[in-house]
């Protein structure tokens, strides 16, 4: 490849860092570049798969100040998500790209309608009730919680553009009410799934070595600066920047199908 291919591809991974680590849906930038570089589509998408995990993992650093404030159950929360990722990564393998380029958007709308009226359920479940019902929704909500992000991490793991999004949306339900929180986490999640699908596509040998290790750079660099700044923030822009970025994501999907 060309020297600016490489260029191109450390700017696209600085990129895809810095928008996941506020909303999610770095991997719409990198998959589409990789496709343009001639890499069948399965070998594109896991490569983008190992080149976001550590982006993620950097970023849940920056926001290390908010997970620490998160309690502790929420972390089980990381379960589901591996899970459902590895089997993601497992149905990648063995099935087109078809039928789950048709539902994607249709994944990100619904994050996106979470999200835009996440803070009113947020009321509804919790701030109109005494404290023991106000618990026992709490509890109801994670499980339910929990059993979704399974199902999405499905998806995630095959193939995680938005995954983001939904997450944050899902986490709007529960008792967190910080953005920067429900980013953290969100984040974490994001990597558990990349991690162990990445395992799997390594197994298999689906990964373009050539082009992973700059990709990675990028979104290392870009994942700790998007969470350093963005925590800055009020959560309400933080909010509305999400929102925004999903209905571009949406729409772009949408065109393409």
């Amino acid at each position: 490849m060309h020297i600016w291919n490489y260029v191109l591809l450390l700017g696209s991974g600085l990129i895809a860092g810095l928008v996941n680590s506020i909303a999610g849906g770095g991997a719409l930038l990198l998959y589409p570049l990789l496709l343009s570089l001639g890499l069948a589509p399965i070998t594109a998408n896991a490569s983008t798969s190992i080149s976001v995990w550590p982006g993620a993992i950097s970023s849940a650093y920056g926001y290390r100040k908010h997970l620490r404030k998160i309690p502790r159950y929420f972390l089980y929360l990381l379960i589901p998500c591996v899970i459902g990722g590895l089997i993601g990564a497992v149905i990648l393998k063995h099935t087109s790209n078809n039928f789950f380029e048709v539902i994607v958007p249709w994944f990100i709308v619904f994050g996106v309608v979470l999200l835009a009226f996440q803070r009113r359920l947020h009321k509804l479940l919790y701030q109109k009730t005494n404290k023991k019902t106000a618990k026992k929704h709490s509890k109801i909500t994670l499980y339910a919680v929990g059993l979704t992000l399974f199902i999405v991490s499905i998806y995630g793991g095959f193939f995680g553009a938005g995954f983001g999004i939904i997450m944050l949306a899902l986490l709007g339900l529960t008792e967190l009410k910080d953005i920067q929180q429900m980013n953290g986490l969100k984040n974490l999640g994001g990597a558990g799934i990349n991690i162990f699908a990445s395992i799997y596509f390594i197994a298999n040998r689906l990964i373009d070595w050539k082009i992973v290790p700059v990709t990675v750079v990028g979104s290392v660099v870009g994942g700790y600066l998007g969470s350093t700044y963005s925590a800055k923030l009020p959560g309400n822009t933080v909010r509305k920047i999400v929102i925004a970025i999903g209905l571009l994501i949406a729409i772009v999907l949408f065109i393409k199908n």
